[in-house]
């Protein structure tokens, strides 16, 4: 294993109990392993309650309205007393698993708050972030993604990798390249195995209708990894993008699908709406979204 030259540095983990969470967990344990950074397992806990008990204001008096006020504190009480409890229980048995698998160095840490805030105050902290494309709100829907996922990862600049499937040790990735300026950042990072010390099987496509341009791009990426252990493959292909490239992850049973994210910006939602999320939406694999 290599030595994580930056102690403060940590692969932070979104655990929320859902049915990914296990093989969530697993990746994590599988990147920390390569890279020897530690894993940091994080749950927040985020308050929606509701009173059993219908009342209707208007009709309340000074005495009711304080009963209410104290009924009402004390079912926060409770709530707040159990969601602690079962995220207690949630993330000591993450550990334990990272422990079990060899590791010897694990943070759990519980929070109040959403994941993106969280997310965004342990930024300077954070070198890497894992998610489940699926909350536990999520489960057993095809199309949905998780509740806060898009949200998540714009709170941050930091590479994140979102699991969707059974945890398999992964083999093949496929590095979607088109040049623009996050692709470019999103190459220096793979090429230079600054998130996983292969050897891998790297597929390097570009979709363009231009071969001319989309060759001249895959001798762009492929020249970025001469000095890397990795096998490399290059693919050219043209047509709808979106169509292509997860034709191509079943064709050629890609387990991680590593992309440039979309930059913040005005138009930032629209891109992210029309093709990152329908990436996702569309594909099996995992994927590696880098800002």
């Amino acid at each position: 294993m290599s030595e994580n030259t930056n102690k403060n540095n940590y692969i932070l983990v979104g655990i929320d109990g859902s049915a990914i969470g296990n093989s969530l967990i697993d990746y994590a344990i599988w990147l920390s392993k390569s890279n020897g950074i530690i894993i940091k397992l994080l749950h927040t806990i985020e308050h929606s309650h509701h009173t059993e008990n219908a009342h209707h204001e208007g009709n309340l008096t000074p005495n009711i309205r304080r009963e209410l006020l104290k009924e009402l504190s004390e079912e926060e009480r409770q709530e707040n007393k159990g969601l602690i409890a079962k995220g207690k229980e949630l993330i000591n048995t993450a550990k334990q698993r990272v422990l079990d698998a060899g590791l010897d160095n694990v943070v759990a840490k519980l929070r109040h708050g959403t994941l993106p805030e969280a997310i965004d105050d342990l930024k300077l902290e954070t070198a890497f972030i894992m998610l489940g494309s699926k909350g536990k709100s999520h489960q057993g829907d095809d199309k949905g993604l998780g509740f806060h996922l898009e949200e998540s990862i714009r709170a941050t600049d930091t590479p994140v990798f979102i699991a969707q499937k059974s945890y398999v040790e992964p083999k093949k990735v496929m590095f979607a390249y088109n040049g623009s300026p996050t692709s470019k950042r999103a190459l220096a990072m793979i090429s230079q195995d600054t998130i996983y010390q292969g050897p891998l099987e790297m597929h390097l496509v570009s979709v363009n209708n231009d071969e001319k341009l989309s060759e001249e791009l895959l001798q762009e990426a492929k020249s970025a990894f001469v000095d890397s252990n990795n096998t490399i493959t290059t693919q050219a292909l043209k047509g709808d993008t979106i169509e292509q490239l997860t034709l191509y992850q079943k064709e050629n049973q890609i387990d991680i699908t590593a992309m440039g994210a979309f930059s913040h910006g005005k138009v930032h939602g629209f891109f992210f709406g029309s093709f990152t999320t329908k990436m996702i939406q569309q594909s099996d694999c995992n994927f590696l979204l880098i800002r």
